[in-house]
């Protein structure tokens, strides 16, 4: 009788430890979806990064031409002496 007992309580682990295995496998596979899943959002189409360089680039050649701008309105300064 002892030895059903043990053979029964053996037989529940044995059964607990593979369940809690398939829950295990069955979590990293959910997070292994999560995070592809996740890539897949941040991963940008060619489109939206080919409009995001085009709007860096016009910013650019604002910022270039404001300085531009700038320069030479301080270099055609003319400076009449009053004596």
């Amino acid at each position: 009788q002892q030895q059903d007992k043990q053979e029964q309580q053996q037989d529940k682990q044995e059964q607990q430890e593979q369940q809690q295995d398939k829950q295990d496998q069955q979590d990293q596979q959910e997070q292994q979806q999560d995070k592809e899943e996740q890539q897949e959002k941040e991963q940008m189409s060619k489109e939206d990064i080919e409009k995001l360089l085009n709007a860096i680039q016009n910013q650019e050649k604002e910022t270039k031409e404001k300085m531009q701008k700038n320069k030479k309105q301080k270099t055609t300064r003319k400076i009449t002496k009053d004596w």
